[in-house]
């Protein structure tokens, strides 16, 4: 008898196999220590058919006990929300039932290979990410070395071309015939639009490369706006635009790097007058805010679909927003002037209505520092 009580006390505290006492409804009314912390059953209120997994939905408790010489091989609802297959043998005792489960060895084995198999797959496949994120990194710095290389010898002679075509121009009109003429204007635009692509593909390869450095000084940025709509009155008058400014006589001076802050204004605007009809306004602001100087530049263009604002200061994304005299553009523009916005610690914003228009906002810090400048 001590021995009968000493190997129940072995299986209640000890033994590593479920134990069950089940009622004859399938109730548990007693459970191991190792059963009740693998199922997290509660016996007196738990039932063995909820710990089943029953795949083929024929579970029935009856089918079990009618021949308890029989092992059955059950998937049991663990606790921990997964199922894992028992051996289980089943023997009656008066008005009770005994369940006894052994943990299925040879799955356990087969999914700890599967296990290791996964971990030597995911571990090659890391490798070869690796590889590749190196692989990548030199072609990235060779393509940025190529378009810088690219770029810069490109800029002599397409500047050379600019510059007599704009001599030709204001020099030889008058013994040019009117076509000769058109040749010539159409030769200084393309060069125009080819310098400014030479410029913008040296400026991201800057930016890509990690070379993007800021020549600051305090500066008005009045000043700065001033000099920018030098060149943009110019485009603006071309396609008949209006350009409705508005001033900023007490804005502190900034520190900024003026010819980069410069070439940002002249971006945006251009932009706005390139997605304006002819008698439209565009409205340029220089306002101060507490301790920021604010640009903002708005045209009543067709506007930006919502699913397109992300990709507005993407280098060579384009919106479907068409400019309104088929103006042609790089796709970079946006991009640098995000990139020389967010260098000073500034921010830009985009508002924008299809139909109705787009605001660009940027704001500039008045601080005596800039990345520890």
């Amino acid at each position: 008898m001590q021995k009968e009580q000493a190997l129940f006390d072995y299986i209640k505290t000890q033994a590593q196999m479920l134990f069950f006492v089940l009622a004859q409804d399938g109730k548990i009314i007693d459970a191991n220590q190792y059963a009740i912390s693998l199922t997290g059953c509660r016996p007196g209120r738990s039932n063995f058919s909820d710990l089943v997994v029953d795949f083929a939905e024929t579970f029935h408790l009856e089918n079990l006990t009618a021949d308890c010489s029989k092992t059955r091989l059950l998937n049991m609802n663990l606790s921990s929300g997964l199922p894992q297959s028992f051996y289980f043998n089943f023997a009656k005792s008066e008005n009770e039932i005994l369940g006894f489960g052994r943990l299925d060895t040879r799955e356990m084995e087969e999914m700890q290979k599967q296990v290791l198999e996964l971990n030597r797959e995911l571990n090659n496949l890391t490798r070869q990410l690796h590889k590749k994120n190196a692989q990548l990194v030199q072609l990235n710095a060779e393509k940025n070395q190529f378009l810088g290389m690219a770029a810069h010898d490109l800029r002599k002679p397409i500047g050379l071309v600019l510059t007599y075509s704009d001599f030709l121009i204001d020099e030889a009109a008058p013994v040019l015939t009117r076509e000769q003429q058109g040749f010539l204007h159409t030769v200084n635009d393309a060069c125009a639009f080819m310098k400014k692509l030479v410029d913008d593909f040296l400026d991201v390869s800057a930016i890509e490369a990690g070379r993007f450095d800021l020549d600051l000084a305090l500066v008005d940025m009045q000043a700065v706006l001033d000099r920018s709509l030098v060149v943009s009155r110019l485009i603006a008058d071309r396609k008949g635009v209006f350009l409705d400014v508005h001033t900023c006589d007490s804005c502190q001076p900034v520190r900024m790097d003026a010819s980069k802050i410069e070439q940002a204004v002249t971006n945006l605007v251009s932009n706005a007058i390139e997605h304006s009809r002819p008698g439209d306004a565009v409205v340029i602001g220089l306002d101060m805010q507490k301790d920021s100087i604010v640009f903002s530049v708005a045209d009543t263009g067709p506007g930006i679909a919502p699913e397109e604002l992300d990709n507005l200061f993407r280098p060579f994304q384009k919106t479907s927003a068409q400019k309104t005299a088929r103006e042609k553009s790089t796709g970079l523009g946006m991009a640098i002037t995000h990139k020389i916005i967010t260098s000073h610690q500034g921010k830009i914003q985009v508002d924008s209505t299809q139909g109705k228009g787009t605001t660009i906002t940027f704001t500039l810090p008045i601080k005596e520092k800039i990345n520890g400048t």
